[in-house]
Formats: C-alpha cells, sequence, structure tokens
C-alpha cells in the first residue's frame, strides 16, 4: 500500500503544477486512489464568477467518476496548509467510507519540503449527511456507502 500512497501524492503534487488559480493565487492538487488500485488527479480551476470555481479534490474525485470508477480508497490534498473544504468532505464522504484515507500534504513551495498528515474521512467530517441513513439511496447504491451498510450490525436493507 505505501507504494500506492506514494504515487498518490505524487500525482496530487503534479496536478497541483496545473492548478489555474489567477484569482485565488492558491494552488491545490488532489489525486485519488481509486479500489481498482488506478489514481486520478484533479487540480482547483477557478473563475472570474467565484462561484462557478472547482476544488481540486471534487476534481479528481469525479474524474474518476467519469472515468467508471467510484470506489475512493484514499485521497492527497497538496497545498500550503491544505485542508478540503466542506463541499469536497462532504463529496468524499460519498464515495467512500468512514475509515478512507486521507492524506494532507502541505508543501512548502519555496523549499520543496513537505509534511504529511494522515486522516480519515470520518475525522474529518465526523457527522456528515448519509444519504443512506435518510433513505435518499437506492437498495443498490453504485457507490461505496452499500458497504456501510453492510458493515454496519443492526441495519435493515430497505425495500
Amino acid at each position: 500500500m505505501a507504494k500506492h500512497i506514494d504515487r498518490l501524492i505524487e500525482t496530487a503534487v503534479q496536478a497541483q503544477k496545473r492548478a489555474y488559480c489567477p484569482y485565488s493565487r492558491y494552488p491545490v492538487g488532489a489525486a485519488v486512489l481509486t479500489g481498482g488500485g488506478r489514481v486520478f488527479p484533479g487540480c482547483n480551476i477557478e473563475n472570474a464568477s467565484y462561484g462557478l470555481a472547482m476544488c481540486a479534490e471534487r476534481a479528481a474525485i469525479y474524474h474518476a467518476v467519469a472515468s467508471g470508477h467510484d470506489a475512493i480508497r484514499a485521497v492527497a490534498v497538496v497545498g500550503a496548509a491544505a485542508k478540503p473544504c466542506g463541499a469536497c468532505r462532504q463529496v468524499m464522504y460519498e464515495f467512500s467510507d468512514k475509515d478512507t484515507a486521507i492524506y494532507l500534504v502541505d508543501l512548502n513551495p519555496a523549499t520543496g519540503r513537505r509534511s504529511i498528515c494522515k486522516t480519515t474521512v470520518y475525522k474529518l467530517l465526523p457527522l456528515a449527511f448519509d444519504p443512506l441513513a435518510s433513505g435518499l439511496l437506492p437498495t443498490n447504491p453504485r457507490n461505496l456507502l452499500r458497504r456501510k451498510a453492510a458493515r454496519s450490525p443492526g441495519r435493515t436493507k430497505r425495500k
């Protein structure tokens, strides 16, 4: 798994170099590792109409989903003190489970030094909106939330 994580982080570092952020000047790169072992990059992409900007984390997740991979095993986020916003945390929750590893990589552009903080989706968003618990998802959703139900004792399937 360590080899996958190194590749995941390096993909996020490379994605950060492609960030389009002329307004904030805050480049962020991200990468997701899917259940099948594929890695998908994403970078933040800004727009003059600020509400149309896209965070690197969601760009990477949507890239993976658009390519047919919707089970996220790990996420790396690279930037100066990079932390996912609330929207990105909720999207991560949708396509992963509570134990999915999140690697927050603080990359100092002047020195090239990296510090890595490993956490989980649940620690980033402990009271996430759970579409499975709310009854919004069908019996057989395409994402990993079905695994949560299978692992949670006492939870019954919906008919």
